[in-house]
């Protein structure tokens, strides 16, 4: 299966979503903020990245403009409580894959981890 990167401030989220994704037959790593994320990407090289969009240090929109720039850049899922429809649309300019809104259901997650990877799930 694939490695995907969880990035959340809040550890119950973190731990909720990378259990998710191993019950789905992925290995995961973790990340507390964006500017984390950003090192992980560089040391774990993962497939896939979910990102909370409210974070402190760096937020998920920062994360999506600073890894927007990067040519080996993994698909995007941003995790968020934010509706707005705005907000998604600058999601998906800045190279988010997919969107998946709290509280989720782990099929929800499921069906945009397979969206992410393709053939690689």
């Amino acid at each position: 299966m694939a490695k995907v990167l969880v990035i959340d401030d809040s550890n119950f989220q973190r731990k909720w979503i990378a259990k998710t994704a191993q019950s789905l037959g992925h290995t995961t790593v973790e990340a507390a903020d964006g500017q984390e994320g950003l090192e992980v990407v560089d040391l774990e090289k993962p497939d896939c990245i979910t990102v909370d969009l409210n974070m402190p240090n760096m937020d998920g929109l920062q994360f999506l403009t600073n890894l927007s720039g990067r040519a080996d850049a993994p698909s995007v899922i941003v995790i968020t409580a934010d509706v707005q429809e705005d907000t998604r649309n600058q999601c998906l300019e800045l190279g988010a894959r997919a969107l998946v809104y709290k509280p989720f259901r782990p099929s929800q997650l499921k069906e945009a981890l397979d969206q992410c990877l393709g053939a690689e799930a």
